[in-house]
């Protein structure tokens, strides 16, 4: 596609020929018109315009045919002896030979006036289409410093727009161009990309190949600079990693080995003498206890790691949410206040799919973190009901509530909650989230103030079993 003087073709010749005898014709005309009140030496003049005209048309070569045929033409019919290319006058030859001069002077400067024009306008065509190309790489240099995600596809957009849409890039193995697209390969190191220009006078070999390598330099930029985001991003995982790990090694540790020091303790007092058998008995409902404590902490730890792995795997079935929610309250170790656990259900609540052993796991985590941060004389109110297509229950406390600062993470793993320094490892709602996520639900923190928190738990409402009326 390089642009190279090419020889002129039949049809410009042509074109050129026809033009330049239309030009002497007329200057003919117009001599033979005159002939009857000028001399014609004095008329050959009209011939220099039509000189003037073919060299600014057509260059220099067809004016200096013009030029010849026009002195030629005025000697054979308008000077005597008339129709012979000879002259009676020694004037008439002097007149004819400063015609021919002007003409070919005429038509020498009339052509580099043509020439330097078309050479400037060669230099604006240069100059605009740098200016192209500059704006094309400032865009892609623009899209660069922004951070934009995906390079290739921006700098494709910018060189589409700015190109006219005959530019376009594209990251693959081998060229995939289209219909009437040359293919250039930018000298990238990471990757292959590939330069698409349109086949037309637009865009030259030259063009795209001043604009391959800034173009390649701008992408293995944009290439580094995602390597070392990429890098720095690992490396602060990693770091956070290495404190997450930090943060539940002591949380666990201390979660464990509280029960471990009251079971130690309690069976020391077990083996000592002159222990009564009432304190024997309140020493052996410790262990129980602590040891129950330990289960439901490893309990939780395993249910942690398969929701993590996304093992939960629930396995559904109709689910009476008030039936789920009574179980779940039998089962906490706070169970001996259940009295302060208000239960405002409707028995027709419509059922729901859903695994009925996790969902208990679910709720009961979220009511023994309501009864933990409510106030000894304050319940907790389990409520529930049907709207917006959802069946939603909701655990309200009355206890201080969660600050602004830890809203966001309050369902993270080992994520102790409200800040006040209470017992737990913070499991308790990550796995409720995880389970009821699980199952097609939702929970989410709704409400929140110093009186108080809601969680409401949410499952879509389904098409009911015909066994229910």
């Amino acid at each position: 596609m390089n642009r190279m003087r090419s020889r002129p073709s039949l049809g410009r010749i042509a074109a050129t020929t026809l033009e330049t005898l239309a030009w002497v014709g007329l200057a003919t005309a117009l001599v033979a018109w005159l002939d009857s009140v000028a001399t014609p030496a004095g008329l050959g003049s009209l011939y220099l315009t039509a000189v003037l005209a073919v060299a600014i048309r057509r260059g220099q070569v067809a004016a200096l045919a013009a030029a010849v045929l026009g002195v030629l033409i005025l000697n054979f019919f308008f000077i005597k002896p008339l129709h012979q290319l000879t002259i009676a006058d020694s004037d008439n030859v002097v007149a004819l030979g400063v015609l021919l001069v002007a003409a070919v002077v005429v038509g020498r400067l009339a052509g580099l006036s043509r020439h330097r024009a078309a050479e400037a306008d060669f230099r604006a065509e240069q100059a605009a289409a740098r200016e192209r190309e500059a704006a094309m790489l400032a865009d892609a240099a623009t899209a660069l410093l922004g951070g934009t995600d995906d390079m290739i596809s921006a700098i494709s957009t910018d060189l589409e727009a700015v190109g006219g849409g005959q530019l376009r890039l594209g990251a693959s193995a081998a060229p995939q161009a289209r219909e009437g697209e040359i293919t250039l390969r930018l000298p990238t190191e990471a990757r292959s990309v590939w330069l698409y220009a349109v086949e037309s006078a637009s865009w030259t070999e030259a063009d795209l190949n001043r604009l391959a390598t800034p173009l390649a330099r701008l992408l293995d930029v944009a290439d580094e600079r995602e390597t070392a985001a990429a890098r720095s991003a690992e490396a602060e995982a990693a770091r956070q990693a290495d404190a997450a790990k930090t943060v539940i090694l002591h949380a666990v540790s201390h979660d464990l080995r509280s029960p471990l020091t009251a079971i130690r303790t309690a069976a020391a007092g077990l083996r000592e003498e002159g222990t009564s058998a009432e304190d024997k008995i309140a020493l052996i409902d410790a262990i129980e206890e602590e040891a129950d404590r330990l289960t439901r902490l490893i309990g939780n730890l395993l249910d942690l790691s398969r929701i993590e792995a996304g093992a939960v795997h629930p396995r559904t079935d109709w689910c009476d949410l008030l039936d789920v929610i009574s179980t779940a309250i039998s089962h906490l170790r706070e169970s001996h206040e259940s009295h302060r656990i208000q239960i405002e259900l409707d028995s027709e609540l419509p059922l729901v799919r859903a695994d009925a052993s996790q969902l208990e796991r679910a709720f009961a985590n979220l009511i023994e973190n309501a009864l933990r941060f409510s106030p000894s004389e304050q319940p907790v109110r389990v409520s529930g009901g049907v709207g917006a297509g959802k069946v939603t229950v909701r655990v309200v406390d009355r206890g201080p509530g969660v600050p602004p600062s830890e809203r966001a993470a309050i369902f993270e793993p080992f994520h102790s909650g409200r800040g006040d320094g209470r017992d737990g490892v913070g499991l308790g709602l990550a796995i409720s989230k995880g389970f009821v996520e699980a199952n097609g639900g939702e929970l989410r923190l709704q409400a929140d103030s110093a009186d108080g928190t809601a969680f409401a738990v949410s499952f879509p409402l389904v098409e009911q079993p015909a066994t229910v009326v």
